[in-house]
């Protein structure tokens, strides 16, 4: 998820959806109030960049997600950990107006990149939540890496990716370190969209985009859209035009 920042202040964050879109007409606005970390938040960030780190696709994920219409930004976790380092992107939690938001990007030619973690995980510190966090920072790398403020429902099933081909790698490097994690944060994030992108029909998984990100335009002239995300945009207007 992208924002555009009305007032950047650390102790005042304010931010809205970014681009004035079709379909932007009801869509919620996000507030984020930046939370100072402490060293254990730190450290929690640090140990979720290792990991991302060493991420690297199962044979055939890659191709896959390219065949259903979704382009991965990066290759692999040390990619994104490098374009991290290289654009001194910074990461902190913040408390959010809408508390289902897992993590927001900030894009400030002034600022620099900012990646927003959802304040209710600052103190999961259990191996999954470590690496669910950084599932979430690989997610809004994908966002940054074109460096504007613009979006669109391609945009997210790109990064959406992302957060797919991490998650299955760890799930194959520690076996059933998800098992019996049944926060917000897996039931509908880190859990949630590795079954509907391989499930064979994809139907819940364009209507979960469409219920999101439907009020995005299909695509940018960064991230062309594919047929998956013009089949979103439908069900999303199908939906509202009733």
């Amino acid at each position: 998820m992208k924002i555009t920042p009305l007032l950047f202040k650390f102790s005042d964050f304010k931010a809205l959806p970014k681009e004035q879109t079709d379909g932007m007409t009801g869509a919620n606005p996000v507030y984020a109030t930046v939370n100072k970390p402490d060293r254990v938040q730190i450290s929690t960030i640090k140990r979720a960049l290792d990991e991302l780190e060493e991420v690297q696709y199962l044979p055939n994920d890659f191709l896959y997600m390219q065949t259903l219409g979704a382009n991965p930004p990066f290759n692999s976790g040390k990619e994104a950990v490098e374009w991290i380092k290289q654009n001194k992107a910074k990461i902190l939690y913040a408390d959010f107006s809408n508390p289902k938001v897992h993590a927001c990007l900030d894009y400030n030619p002034q600022e620099g990149i900012t990646i927003l973690i959802n304040s209710n995980y600052k103190d999961n510190c259990s191996y999954a939540d470590v690496l669910a966090i950084s599932e979430a920072i690989f997610h809004e790398c994908g966002h940054g890496k074109d460096m504007d403020n613009k979006n669109s429902i391609q945009e997210e099933l790109n990064c959406l990716s992302l957060n797919v081909l991490a998650h299955r790698y760890y799930q194959k490097k520690y076996k059933g370190i998800f098992d019996n994690s049944s926060s917000f944060l897996y039931s509908q994030g880190v859990s949630l969209y590795p079954k509907l992108f391989f499930d064979f029909y994809k139907t819940a998984l364009k209507n979960r985009v469409a219920d999101k990100y439907g009020y995005l335009q299909s695509g940018d002239d960064k991230h062309p859209a594919t047929k998956l995300a013009d089949d979103i945009k439908r069900i999303y207007e199908s939906a509202t035009y009733v």
